[in-house]
């Protein structure tokens, strides 16, 4: 049976950038940034283990059609990955630059996947769906320079923020579009289209 999931890994994918955002742009209280990096470490490593198991099932089984497969499925997985290797990190302390900098690596597949969103004309509305990736990508390559930048810090935690949004709204539009009749109402892998 098929099961369209989109609306989670884009209601998550929202959650963890507004984690992001708010990790990055609020300001520990007086000696408890142990406590507060723990917390942020626990719902890091929930909203990673959710895209990363969305992720990983768009990418090794192809449920949606054709390339959209690609465009939400790698990045699920990827970062999904990121945040469940990097809750634990976090949550201990570690220095987290080589994460970041695979991030940023990540940064630049947003960037060439807003692209191509743009160009094939992808999704209902391409210019939000390349708009939600172009800001999280840029955060992405800027964020590895937080430790050094104040400035940095906060540029990676807007852009964050903004993806966020748009994530959100972008998730919004397909709750209340995937559930209709003709949209996903009815529709089937291409497995199960010869058993109709």
């Amino acid at each position: 049976m098929y099961i369209n999931y989109l609306t989670l890994a884009l209601a998550t994918a929202a959650s963890a950038l507004t984690l992001g955002a708010v990790y990055l742009l609020g300001a520990p209280a007086a000696g408890d940034a142990q406590g507060r990096r723990r917390g942020f470490a626990w719902a890091f490593g929930a909203a990673g283990l959710l895209l990363l198991i969305t992720g990983l099932h768009l990418v090794l089984t192809w449920p949606i059609p054709g390339g959209y497969n690609i465009v939400f499925g790698e990045p699920l997985a990827y970062f999904g990955t990121l945040l469940v290797i990097g809750a634990p990190a976090l949550w201990l302390g570690e220095r987290l630059g080589p994460l970041l900098l695979l991030g940023a690596a990540g940064g630049v597949i947003n960037l060439v996947l807003a692209w191509a969103l743009l160009r094939h004309g992808m999704t209902q509305n391409p210019a939000l769906a390349a708009a939600m990736y172009a800001a999280s990508g840029l955060g992405l390559l800027i964020a590895p320079a937080m430790d050094r930048s104040a400035l940095a810090r906060r540029a990676a935690g807007a852009l964050f923020a903004a993806s966020a949004a748009l994530f959100a709204l972008f998730g919004l539009a397909a709750y209340l579009k995937h559930p209709a009749v003709e949209s996903f109402g009815k529709w089937v892998p291409i497995e199960m289209r010869s058993w109709r």
